[in-house]
């Protein structure tokens, strides 16, 4: 009887164990489709916002013009100047994902420019920014094992290295804040272990910060640019809840004491199952005030025939991994 009970008891611990890990991390999530970029201007950025469904480019739209339909387009970053807006994109066709642009003269309707960076290594996450009248890019090379800075010789073109920050680290999507406040570059390592860096200018020595709270798992990725609001700065970043890039969190930056990233708007992005493009997940933000309003850009992608992955080593390891964090925390 002693021995039954031990065995019951066992079964519906192991029952209760796989739905607790099911439920944060499902077993079955939806596979991954092609990558499109959407647009739009909105009047605030909290609580939340309402996706367009009408201002898309959808990554069909470049398979007339590159004669292929293997491409998506991803990790939209943009600039304004002079009244033209400037949009870079991840390009992945076959081979190496390279960086492309469209350009438009009302945020509304875009025109394909092309590809404008490209190299033997994929090239993606084209974070372009202004500093000092110069433009840069800080995309992630993260297959160089190093974070290369890219300065344009004829603004949207000719971008070359100008100079490397960060060696010896394959660093994913590093995230740049130049500001009055901090220096900083996010980004984390294959494991999605996240790491700091500082220096007291953009072509400064770059070091790891002394003192800072690091992330591990989901949630640690960066996903776009770092904005400021009511005298805060905020990094969107992954969520994998439901499979790698199914939404876009958004974190407050802590600098008092130890610097630190805080939750503040969970899956602020997530899918849009009435827009087919963005049906299965959305992981990339890009917002900047736009006058009174702000102007954001967005990926999201297409699970076409509800084709789904069973990922019980993925269920398994972020579930493991948030225990840890939080009895190593407590």
């Amino acid at each position: 009887m002693r021995k039954s009970c031990i065995i019951f008891g066992s079964i519906i611990l192991i029952i209760l164990s796989l739905s607790f890990f099911n439920y944060n991390y499902p077993f079955i999530t939806p596979k991954v489709g092609k990558w499109s970029v959407g647009f739009q201007k909105v009047g605030h950025i909290f609580p939340s916002v309402i996706v367009d469904s009408k201002q898309l480019i959808p990554y069909t739209r470049l398979d007339s013009i590159l004669k292929s339909e293997d491409n998506y387009i991803a990790d939209p970053f943009y600039i304004q100047e002079a009244g033209i807006y400037y949009l870079f994109v991840e390009l992945k066709g076959r081979e190496n994902a390279d960086i492309a642009l469209f350009t438009s003269n009302n945020g509304q309707e875009y025109s394909y420019q092309g590809i404008v960076l490209n190299e033997s290594f994929h090239l993606s996450y084209p974070q372009v920014f202004k500093y000092k009248k110069e433009y840069y890019m800080l995309p992630e090379t993260n297959e160089t094992n190093q974070v290369l800075l890219y300065k344009a010789q004829n603004f949207p073109y000719n971008w070359i290295i100008e100079d490397t920050l960060i060696k010896n680290t394959r660093l994913k999507d590093p995230t740049i804040l130049l500001s009055k406040d901090r220096n900083l570059i996010i980004g984390v390592d294959d494991k999605l272990t996240q790491f700091i860096y500082e220096a007291d200018s953009l072509r400064g020595k770059w070091n790891e910060v002394e003192n800072y709270k690091q992330g591990w798992g989901n949630e640690t990725r960066p996903a776009g640019r770092f904005f400021r609001l009511d005298e805060n700065w905020y990094l969107p970043v992954q969520d994998r809840s439901l499979g790698y890039g199914s939404g876009v969190s958004i974190y407050k930056l802590q600098l008092k004491d130890r610097l630190e990233l805080v939750k503040e708007k969970s899956r602020y992005l997530e899918a849009q199952k009435k827009i087919k493009w963005f049906n299965r997940g959305m992981h990339h933000l890009d917002i900047q005030a736009d006058g009174k309003s702000y102007y954001m850009v967005y990926d999201g992608d297409h699970n076409i025939n509800d084709e789904e992955y069973f990922q019980m080593k993925r269920t398994f390891k972020f579930n493991l991994i948030d225990i840890y964090n939080y009895f190593s925390k407590n």
